[in-house]
């Protein structure tokens, strides 16, 4: 058996405007106007900087045919009609299904171009495989400046909304005494 209390629970309920029965001091928080628009804000914020952080950032692809480009670019180098008329996309997508290596010893074979390429086309395999490298570490960077760049302006918003608010019940305060 628990031993009862001598000491009597006070509780004291108020009828609200719904006709809803409630306790006092024990109600819900509600969301002041200004943090309903700052939600919806942050939101729409939030998804237009990880619109940006998908078109702006590169991707595995995007760094494959960037190092196509340059190697056709370079090819028309040494003949300036190679690859004409063909499909930019026709020309990558043929280079992945060959492979990138056997598709650009090829390309040399059959543009004739010898060793006299050599020091550029290195330049092109050299920065290919340092983006490749250095995109976790691009992205978790940009990453972490989306979240700094979300989260200043959020809390300087809500730093404001929040002064706002203060001043306005402070005013009311003053108008009701």
């Amino acid at each position: 058996m628990t031993p009862k209390s001598n000491h009597p629970i006070e509780v004291t309920l108020e009828k609200n405007s719904s006709g809803t029965w409630s306790t006092q001091g024990f109600s819900k928080r509600q969301l002041q106007p200004w943090q309903r628009l700052w939600i919806v804000a942050g939101i729409v914020y939030l998804l237009a900087l990880v619109g940006s952080y998908y078109l702006l950032m590169p991707d595995q692809e995007s760094i494959e045919r960037h190092m196509v480009f340059s190697v056709t670019e370079e090819v028309r180098r040494y003949d300036g009609m190679a690859f004409a008329g063909e499909s930019p996309r026709k020309i990558f997508e043929f280079a992945r299904s060959e492979g990138y290596a056997s598709w650009i010893a090829a390309t040399r074979a059959k543009y004739r171009i010898g060793p006299e390429g050599n020091e550029r086309f290195n330049r092109i395999e050299r920065d290919y495989c340092d983006a490749v490298a250095d995109l976790p570490v691009k992205r978790t960077v940009w990453i972490l400046i989306c979240i700094v760049v979300w989260v200043l302006p959020m809390a300087v918003l809500y730093a404001l909304g929040f002064v706002v608010d203060w001043i306005r019940r402070g005013v009311r305060a003053v108008k009701g005494s």
